[in-house]
C-alpha cells in the first residue's frame, strides 16, 4: 500500500485561509482510473516516482451523519474481556475482585451471562442521568439489549451498580485500587448504556494527483476516510481513545494541498493473531463452550497443567499441549468438535427444565464413549513428548544431552537418557541481556507465586532489579520497574 502525508497550501486569492493547516494521510486507490495493484518493486517505484511529482488538490468531499450507540452493559464475558484489555487482568483476578465487590454489595451478581437490565435500575439511572448530564443526554425511551449468546441462561441481570450513586470503599483491602478500577469500569458502562447516541460528521476526503511518470501523464486518486464528533451523547461518560477516530482537516473542494511525504508499506497475508484471554474467552462465548462461572477456571487449567504458556499476554502451546491435543483429536474426535460442549449445554438446560431425563440423556453420551474408551486405552500407544534440546551434554553421565521438560511445578532441565540417567536442574530463561541496572548479572524471566512472569537479574538479592516488561521492548505505555 502506497500512503502519502499532505496538507492544504496557503490561502490564494479569494480562498478563505483555515484557522490552522493540518496535515493528515490519503491512501492510493487507483491510477488512471484503474484500481492500484502494486504487484512488484517496479511498480511500487514508478507509483513513488509519479506521486513525488505530482500536484495535489481536492477532487471530492462526501460527509454524513453517523450516529454511535452505547455498549450494552456487562456480562461476565465482556467483563472479563475489557479487563484484560485496559488493565490486563487475567479472567481468575477480575472475577475474584468482583467476587469481593458482589460480597460488599457494590454490585449485582458478577456471574451472569445477560444483558438485561431490571426497570427499576433502568428508571434510577435515567433519572441520574437527566439530573446530572442534562434532557439532551436522556433518549426519549428506554434501551433494551438482547443477549446473543445461543445457550445463554439468562438468571441474572447484567453486571450493574446496586446504587448508581454509590462509591467503592473498602477498608484495609489490598485490593481497594483494584476494586476502584473495576467498579468505575461497570459504573461507566452501566450509566452509558442508558445515554443517547454520540452523533459524528463522516467524511470522506478523494484527492487527485496529476504528475508525469516515465515521461507520460499519470492521474492518481488517493482517499482519507474519518469522522468528527458533533455531540458526545454516552462519550461524556467514556471519552473516545485519541487513536480511536481519525481526525481530518476542514477543506474545501478543489483546494490546492502540499505534499508532505510519500511512503509505501509492503502488506503480507499475516496468519491470525494468537488468542490472549480476551479473545479466547469471546471465541469461548462465540462457539458456546463453557458458562459465566466456567471462563476463569478454564483458563487457568489450561496453564496449570502447562498445555500453554503466556508470553507477553498472549497465550503459546507447550509439548504437552501439543501432545494432548493431538491425542485427543485422533482418538476422541467427536467428543471434542466444537459444538459438542454447546450441545452438552443445550442437554443439560433440557434437564433442568425437566423437558429431558438425566439418565437417559448419560447414557446416550457414555454408552459410545465408555467403549471408545476401552478401545482407546487397549490399542493406543504412550504419546512422546517433544523435547527442547540445549546442545550441552549431561554432566553426571556424559552420554545424554540436556534438553527442557515439563513436570508438575513448571520447567526443567534434564538428561535425554531419562529413566536411564536421572540429573536433573532447575531451568532459567535468559533473555540475552545484561542487567541494566548493575550491568554485571544477565536478565532472567521469573514468575510471581501467582504464575504472572516478570524480568529480573540473575544476580538477586545483590541487584533488586526486576520489571514487568521486557527490557528488549519499548513498551507503548511503560509502567515503573518492580522492586523484587
Amino acid at each position: 500500500e502506497i500512503f502519502c502525508i499532505v496538507k492544504s497550501l496557503p490561502a490564494q486569492a479569494g480562498q478563505k485561509l483555515q484557522a490552522k493547516s493540518e496535515e493528515f494521510i490519503i491512501r492510493l486507490i487507483k491510477i488512471d482510473g484503474k484500481s492500484a495493484e502494486i504487484k512488484n518493486k517496479d511498480d511500487a517505484d514508478k507509483a513513488l516516482s509519479g506521486l513525488r511529482n505530482s500536484d495535489y488538490k481536492i477532487f471530492d468531499l462526501r460527509k454524513r451523519e453517523v450516529k454511535k450507540s452505547p455498549y450494552p452493559p456487562f456480562t461476565t464475558s465482556t467483563i472479563t474481556q475489557a479487563a484484560a484489555r485496559l488493565f490486563g487482568w487475567s479472567a481468575k483476578r477480575t472475577m475474584f475482585i468482583a467476587q469481593r465487590l458482589y460480597e460488599e454489595g457494590l454490585i449485582t451478581y458478577h456471574r451472569t451471562d445477560s444483558t438485561s437490565l431490571s426497570n427499576e435500575a433502568i428508571d434510577k439511572v435515567r433519572a441520574f442521568i437527566k439530573n446530572n448530564f442534562g434532557e439532551k443526554y436522556l433518549p426519549e425511551t428506554s434501551r433494551f439489549y438482547k443477549t446473543k449468546s445461543k445457550v445463554a441462561q439468562e438468571a441474572h441481570e447484567a453486571i450493574r451498580p446496586t446504587g448508581v450513586n454509590s462509591k467503592f470503599q473498602i477498608q484495609n483491602s489490598k485490593f481497594e485500587k483494584q476494586g476502584e478500577m473495576l467498579y468505575e469500569l461497570i459504573w461507566k458502562r452501566f450509566v452509558a448504556c442508558q445515554m443517547a447516541d454520540s452523533l459524528y460528521d463522516e467524511t470522506r476526503i478523494d484527492v487527485l494527483a496529476l504528475g508525469q511518470s516515465e515521461a507520460k501523464q499519470s492521474e492518481y486518486l488517493l482517499r482519507a476516510s474519518g469522522q468528527v464528533m458533533k455531540f458526545d451523547g454516552w462519550r461524556k461518560v467514556i471519552p473516545v481513545s485519541k487513536n480511536e477516530e481519525p481526525q481530518l482537516p476542514n477543506v474545501n473542494k478543489d483546494e490546492p494541498l502540499q505534499l508532505i511525504k510519500v511512503d509505501a508499506k509492503q502488506k503480507f497475508t499475516e496468519p491470525p493473531s494468537r488468542y490472549s484471554e480476551a479473545s479466547l474467552i469471546k471465541k469461548l462465548e462465540e462457539l458456546g463452550i463453557g458458562r459465566p462461572s466456567t471462563y476463569a477456571p478454564i483458563i487457568s487449567t489450561i496453564q496449570i497443567r502447562n498445555y500453554v504458556e503466556k508470553n507477553e499476554g498472549k497465550f503459546y502451546p507447550t509439548p504437552v499441549g501439543v501432545a494432548v491435543n493431538d491425542f485427543l483429536l485422533k482418538y476422541f474426535t467427536q467428543v471434542f468438535d466444537y459444538g459438542f460442549s454447546a450441545e452438552m449445554e443445550a442437554d443439560l438446560d433440557n434437564v433442568a427444565n425437566g423437558k429431558r431425563k438425566w439418565v437417559l440423556m448419560m447414557k446416550d453420551f457414555y454408552s459410545p464413549f465408555g467403549k471408545r474408551l476401552l478401545e482407546v486405552e487397549a490399542k493406543s500407544k504412550r504419546i512422546k513428548i517433544e523435547t527442547e534440546k540445549l546442545g550441552k551434554k549431561c554432566p553426571k553421565c556424559e552420554k545424554g544431552e540436556l534438553v527442557i521438560r515439563i513436570g508438575r511445578f513448571g520447567k526443567f532441565v534434564s538428561c535425554s537418557r531419562f529413566p536411564d540417567c536421572d540429573h536433573s536442574e532447575k531451568y532459567v530463561k535468559k533473555l540475552g541481556m545484561k542487567c541494566p541496572e548493575c550491568k554485571k548479572g544477565e536478565v532472567i524471566i521469573k514468575n510471581t507465586k501467582t504464575g504472572r512472569k516478570f524480568y529480573g537479574c540473575s544476580r538477586y538479592p545483590e541487584c533488586k532489579w526486576a520489571s514487568w516488561q521486557n527490557p528488549n521492548l519499548k513498551p507503548h505505555n511503560s509502567g515503573p520497574d518492580l522492586q523484587a
